[in-house]
């Protein structure tokens, strides 16, 4: 019996649940919530459809396995098949945020019906929701059609009334804009429109812009509503992932407090884009730097991805004032292809490397039985 066969069946499923309930409970008692929380950006390109079989295709060099999906499974020509729409896949992957101490999930928004919305779909559909919070990500919904955003509108204001929407600074529902949209020509006008639809439904949200420069970004964007900024990866050319934190914490964490600019910390676990160089994606420019990238981060060590998460957690403890929403977020839950994860991986073992989630549960659920 595969290992993805055994978690799917009703039995096991369910002893899940009340083990995840009982290390939760346990945990809340030995440690209660004194920390910031602690959100993972969910990119669901993993679900089925074309940029699925786009990341199936980066991914299926024998050297890139290792980054694999843990639900991924390989043919006899070690080429990946990745489905995390299979029965199980969520309600595992819920359980294995909230036994680390993961606060919520940010999902990035794709318009409903689009495959890249179908991790929002499933989540939202699990039995198993309430062990995990969510919050959404701005992305390309805002800059559809008039018709079409009409409808999205209407549903982004519906998602943040749903059941465990992340609240913040006194019950004020958290959501990030994604700066790569919007950098060229911020949609001022139905940004405005949402601002009022959400206030008109009794609302209103904490917004965090995702951009490069904290202190530029605040400056521009906070006359449009924007409470703080933050960032949703960094991408460098150093050679050591050592390096690549200490830019985090210089270019976005440093220069956010020496500034007194609002700033909800984001952790780095990674940037390399070598499974996309070498076999480019359809939704990104040949152009692209990366593209001419020789040298990319190593790969994070658990114990480095431990270390940098405290670090943001203290950042936070030490500067009060600047996150009134007292959370950080992390890059990411799943960017398997792109660099960032702490989602568990495939194994030929068929086993799922735990590491970099349980290096993540040592700081946010001491308490919490190791994962394995």
């Amino acid at each position: 019996m595969s290992y993805l066969t055994f978690i799917n069946t009703p039995e096991t499923r369910t002893l899940v649940r009340l083990a995840t309930m009982v290390i939760t409970a346990l945990s809340a008692g030995a440690n209660p919530v004194d920390r910031p929380t602690v959100g993972a950006i969910r990119w669901d390109a993993w679900s089925g459809g074309e940029v699925t079989r786009e990341v199936e295709r980066t991914l299926s060099p024998v050297r890139y396995h290792h980054r694999l999906p843990w639900f991924a499974e390989l043919d006899a020509d070690d080429k990946a098949h990745i489905d995390g729409s299979a029965p199980g896949v969520m309600e595992q992957e819920i359980n294995y945020a909230a036994a680390a101490g993961l606060d919520y999930w940010a999902f990035l928004l794709y318009p409903k019906g689009s495959e890249m919305s179908e991790g929002l779909e499933q989540y939202l559909a699990s039995p198993d929701r309430g062990e995990i919070k969510f919050c959404l990500i701005l992305h390309n919904s805002i800059g559809l059609e008039e018709d079409v955003w009409a409808l999205e509108q209407a549903r982004f204001v519906r998602l943040l009334q749903e059941p465990g929407y992340v609240t913040v600074a006194g019950g004020r529902p958290l959501v990030y804009a994604f700066g790569n949209t919007f950098d060229e020509q911020f949609p001022v006008s139905r940004f405005n429109d949402l601002r009022a639809a959400l206030k008109k439904a009794g609302m209103d949200p904490y917004f965090v812009y995702m951009g490069w420069k904290p202190v530029d970004d605040f400056a521009k964007k906070s006359s449009l509503g924007f409470d703080a900024v933050s960032a949703y990866a960094y991408a460098s050319d150093v050679p050591t992932f050592h390096e690549l934190a200490e830019l985090v914490e210089q270019d976005y964490w440093q220069a956010a407090t020496a500034h007194q600019t609002p700033l909800v910390p984001f952790v780095t676990t990674g940037w390399d884009k070598m499974p996309r160089k070498d076999n480019p994606v359809f939704w990104e420019d040949l152009s692209s730097s990366y593209h001419h990238q020789d040298v990319f981060p190593s790969m994070a060590t658990p114990c480095e991805i431990e270390s940098t998460l405290r670090s943001a957690l203290d950042l936070v403890r030490s500067y009060p004032g600047l996150n009134p929403a007292n959370t950080v977020i992390v890059y990411a839950w799943n960017e398997y292809d792109e660099g960032g994860w702490l989602a568990p991986t495939w194994t030929p073992s068929g086993e799922p490397d735990m590491e970099r989630l349980e290096a993540v549960r040592r700081v946010l659920n001491p308490a919490g039985a190791p994962l394995e």
